[in-house]
């Protein structure tokens, strides 16, 4: 049974809107809140954007459109091209869906996402396999800023079975996208052959490694207060490489990537880090020293460290 307190993440003086694919999670949530709405009297909207990926993307729209009409849900379309450009299809649609989210929401609004625990294990696995470190594996948070609003992400507690329970007993209609059942891209791969497998072993995989996910991110969250809170006076645009050198490898690397984060920009790999400690402390760095790198799904822009008056100095790529 699904079991979930909605009315503790969002504020109802406030807008809130709807990320409405017409699939079985934002169905799900579109019910939850429409019924809310009906208690509580706030001021709901659906935005549905279609991707033009499917030669369904149409029958998509106007089900969504329908869906809304039912429930009295006024309902924004936003029909867009997606043009990859070298970091991947899923990547690029997800760049312009987000793009359209900026351009709607308005200061204070809210933006509520369907993401579950299943979600959050397929992203775990999918970030381990592409050897990403402890900040990757700590899993999305609850509410973040999009644009000048606010994402809120309220099923992250609930499973993909409680919502398709609840689904099947409000006998709620919703598309059933059958790309999702495709393994060549690595996400699905993970949610139709390697979760199914998992769970043949241990039961509730997903809450289990969800779970996991939250711990970790706690405990980073703690470790960061921690380590920013010690290190603050080094942490920024321009680190002296003078301070650096007198400290371990591990903690100098540290602040060079909290000083990264903290300008926005991707964080390198571990081979580039490796050869950020190679130039700037296991040398003597030049004038012209550098180590420049980018994001292979370029949802972050790259970024360039170089030498200046003694200082590491971070600029974007």
């Amino acid at each position: 049974m699904l079991k979930i307190n909605l009315e503790k993440h969002l504020n109802f003086d406030n807008k809130i809107y709807i990320a409405f694919s017409g699939g079985s999670d934002s169905s799900a949530l579109l019910y939850l809140i429409s019924d809310l709405r009906d208690r509580y009297e706030f001021n709901l909207e659906a935005i549905h954007i279609n991707h033009n990926l499917s030669h369904d993307s149409k029958k998509w729209e106007d089900h969504c459109k329908t869906i809304c009409k039912n429930l009295s849900v006024p309902i924004i379309v936003r029909s867009v091209e997606i043009k990859p450009s070298g970091d991947g299809l899923e990547s690029a649609a997800r760049k312009s869906r987000y793009s359209e989210f900026e351009s709607i929401l308005q200061k204070d609004d809210q933006l509520l996402m369907a993401h579950h625990a299943d979600d959050v294990a397929e992203t775990f696995f999918l970030r381990l396999f592409r050897g990403t470190g402890s900040d990757g594996l700590g899993g999305p948070k609850i509410r973040r800023s999009v644009g000048k609003g606010t994402l809120i992400r309220p099923l992250l507690d609930s499973s993909k079975k409680e919502l398709l329970d609840f689904i099947k007993q409000r006998d709620i209609k919703f598309i059933n996208d059958l790309s999702n059942f495709e393994v060549n891209q690595d996400r699905n791969f993970i949610r139709n052959n390697l979760m199914p497998l998992i769970g043949e072993r241990w039961s509730n995989v997903s809450s289990r490694i969800s779970n996991a996910s939250k711990l970790l991110q706690e405990r980073n969250k703690t470790f960061s207060d921690l380590f920013i809170s010690k290190y603050k006076n080094l942490i920024g645009p321009k680190i002296p490489i003078k301070e650096l050198k007198k400290l371990d490898s591990l903690t100098a690397i540290d602040i060079i990537r909290y000083s990264i984060k903290e300008q926005g920009i991707a964080y390198p790999n571990k081979k580039v880090s490796q050869e950020i400690i190679k130039v700037f402390l296991l040398s003597s760095p030049g004038p012209n020293a550098e180590v420049s790198w980018s994001r292979a799904d370029m949802d972050q822009p790259g970024g360039r460290l170089c030498k200046k008056d003694g200082h590491i100095i971070i600029l974007k790529r």
